[in-house]
């Protein structure tokens, strides 16, 4: 068999047909994983924009020269946790390496991390960050008035 994905009540229907129709007299192995999505093309687009802003901000707001992808360093590696471990060269030296990638973040991890920047902007930096509608409809899904 090969891979089944499980999206809705008739893909669990076809799985349950296929496993009543198995021949029991040979043994079988089956594996279920949780597919865990990465952030979607919106998320990371409106990451880079949002990032963008940030460095020219930075730049006329306080002189500061960096570049939008240094801006993303700074700004993830002090919004987001991360496990920083020591790495010891032969010559006896150490360092501190590591940072989260938000190119590994689920989705939900970077809706999470797109609220901790865009927070932290508009409180620390005085930079009210846009929200175009269609990315954010994208990223938190269409909003329903209750």
């Amino acid at each position: 068999m090969t891979d089944l994905m499980l999206r809705n009540e008739s893909d669990r229907n076809r799985l349950m047909g296929y496993l009543a129709g198995l021949d029991l007299s040979k043994p079988r192995k089956l594996t279920i994983v949780e597919i865990r999505s990465k952030r979607s093309d919106a998320q990371n687009r409106l990451l880079w924009q949002w990032n963008g802003l940030i460095q020219s901000h930075l730049r006329e707001s306080f002189g500061q020269l960096a570049s939008s992808e240094e801006i993303h360093e700074i700004m993830v590696s002090k919004l987001w946790p991360a496990e920083v471990h020591r790495v010891e060269l032969p010559d006896g030296s150490s360092y501190k390496v590591g940072r989260a990638k938000t190119r590994k973040f689920s989705i939900q991890q970077m809706t999470e991390y797109l609220e901790l920047l865009d927070s932290y902007c508009a409180e620390y930096l005085q930079l009210l960050l846009p929200h175009p509608s269609d990315l954010m409809n994208v990223i938190y899904g269409e909003r329903r008035p209750s």
